[in-house]
């Protein structure tokens, strides 16, 4: 009986994982986020690997121009991640779309935004 139990909820645990796959489980810059400095690349973390079919990124500006580089890519070792970089960036609004294909032929998309604030001027020195 206690064998039987341990095998159904086993069973329920592999499910919910197997259904659990492909949710973004994070990006950088997070979404929403307002930051001083970008480095340039966006990043985006998955609950599960990623099919190395067509993964996209497409990062625009709030004019709603294009600014990455097209060059989207799963990092190697870890399919749960991928990387994109841009063009260097003013401050201003942005929007990053990812689409990715899990191992199971799910279509994960979305859209995370995030804000370049401004860096304010340094306070004048006055002899």
């Amino acid at each position: 009986m206690l064998r039987h139990t341990l095998i159904a909820i086993l069973g329920l645990a592999t499910t919910a994982a197997s259904q659990a796959e492909g949710i973004l489980l994070k990006s950088d810059p997070k979404n929403g986020a307002e930051i001083g400095e970008f480095d340039g690349t966006v990043k985006f973390w998955f609950s599960g690997n990623v099919g190395g079919r067509s993964p996209s990124v497409v990062v625009v500006n709030g004019n709603g121009q294009r600014v990455d580089n097209g060059d989207a890519r799963l990092v190697l070792g870890e399919r749960h991640r991928l990387t994109a970089t841009t063009k260097p960036l003013p401050p201003g609004p942005y929007a990053m779309r990812y689409r990715v294909i899990t191992e199971d032929g799910l279509i994960v998309s979305g859209v995370s935004k995030f804000v370049i604030a401004a860096t304010p001027a340094a306070p004048e020195k006055h002899p």
